[in-house]
């Protein structure tokens, strides 16, 4: 490393003016990246390029150097190159890019607007964010979404600075900066169904061959793309299991079959199933036979896959957003009230099961198996399910002290005992 005066230079043995005398930033740092690029930067003082040219040193010495220049790339630019070679399913893949596109990029029609409205930050050098996170604080606040939305968006963006950081681009994502306020997360408690709710629905359900999709989700626990999923075999009448090993979703506006959700620490499941719910599903198969339906698996262009399908409408898979609006109709018409957006959607069969198991007293780590989820999940989403702790820990108690109790009564009783000779 060097520092050069720009303002001179030598000439048989005598400093003379050079071309660039009196240019505002007449001092200059020169050095050599680690990949033994030619770098260069100027300084007004000679003492600004001594202490640059001291800390470039320490940093090439140390290992934590950054190039000044690759901060210069645009978060758009960096964000799209790290999207595209993350080891995504296509479900999540596609949600990632439409939450960037939608949230942080700007739409050229409107102008450092994002396609949703709010502020955009896609065009903004990565070295700039990360000096301000003002900025980010900015783009947060003024996201037209609610609070569970926005938490998600800014977690994706984050991901991304940690990208920057780790490729050395910039020293720390201005996310984690103390100034950086995130919403706070709204909490929804999952409220669930009763056995005569479930019955309600299900005999609203149309058409006819859906009547029996709500007993089975509250029976086991299912998640809308499981038990559209579901074939003919899964459910073994004679061990009264299910078998849970696929899903039906939409990739790319695709309807596909897949792994589940938690497919890589979980590839399936067996649930125990029992009557009355055994009953209803052998009805169900003798008046609607399974019917085989081929579909890509994974991608749209993944490989045919047949499967003989328990759930069924005019010989093709049920797809999500009319059953959805089949769904809404059945439980309004069975006056089940309001309960804010998605509360009452098919997912509360899930929060059915799940309430079932878990305030009959069963083991958190078990309940985890059967939904096909962490204990972690369980216990944040379910643990109001479980009002019988307080009692078991009154229980307890009341045993704890039941033997102090009753000693003092017999001593009460020979005190009396006493008195009465």
């Amino acid at each position: 490393m060097a520092i050069y005066d720009r303002w001179h230079k030598t000439e048989s043995g005598r400093k003379v003016k050079s071309p660039e005398y009196g240019c505002t930033a007449r001092w200059q740092v020169r050095w050599r990246d680690q990949a033994g690029r030619q770098r260069k930067k100027a300084f007004a003082t000679q003492a600004q390029a001594t202490q640059f040219d001291a800390k470039v040193k320490t940093q090439l010495a140390d290992g934590s150097y950054v190039d000044p220049a690759a901060g210069q790339v645009t978060f758009r630019s960096f964000a799209e190159d790290w999207r595209k070679h993350r080891d995504h399913d296509a479900t999540t893949a596609a949600r990632v890019e439409a939450n960037l596109r939608n949230h942080a990029y700007s739409d050229d029609a409107r102008g450092g607007r994002t396609p949703c409205g709010g502020p955009s930050i896609g065009d903004y050098p990565l070295r700039v964010l990360a000096q301000r996170p003002s900025i980010l604080q900015a783009w947060i606040a003024g996201m037209p979404l609610g609070a569970n939305t926005r938490l998600l968006v800014i977690g994706y963006v984050s991901q991304v600075f940690k990208a920057a950081v780790a490729d050395r681009i910039i020293t720390a994502n201005p996310l984690k900066a103390d100034s950086i306020q995130r919403p706070a997360p709204v909490r929804t408690e999952a409220i669930p169904w009763t056995a005569a709710q479930v019955a309600a629905v299900a005999a609203r359900m149309q058409p006819p061959r859906l009547a029996a999709l709500p007993y089975l989700g509250a029976a086991c626990g299912l998640r809308q793309g499981e038990l559209f999923g579901l074939a003919a075999g899964e459910l073994d009448f004679l061990r009264r299991t299910l078998h849970v090993d696929t899903q039906l979703k939409l990739v790319d506006g695709a309807w596909v079959f897949g792994p589940l959700k938690n497919w890589k620490t979980t590839k399936s499941r067996d649930i125990p199933i029992d009557e009355p719910v055994l009953s209803i599903m052998a009805e169900h198969v003798r008046q609607f036979p399974p019917v085989a339906v081929t579909l890509p698996w994974g991608k749209p262009d993944g490989r045919p896959v047949t499967r003989e399908l328990m759930f069924t409408v005019d010989g093709h898979q049920v797809e999500r957003n009319i059953a959805n609006w089949w769904w809404q109709k059945a439980w309004k018409a069975a006056g089940i009230p309001e309960r804010g957006p998605r509360l009452n959607g098919m997912h509360v069969l899930r929060h059915t099961a799940a309430s079932a198991w878990l305030s009959a007293g069963m083991n958190i780590a078990k309940v985890a198996a059967l939904l096909g989820d962490t204990k972690e999940v369980v216990l944040k989403t379910y643990a109001h399910f479980m009002p019988e702790d307080d009692d078991h820990a009154r229980s307890v108690m009341r045993t704890f002290f039941g033997a102090l109790e009753a000693a003092e009564n017999t001593a009460s009783a020979s005190d009396v005992t006493r008195a009465a000779r």
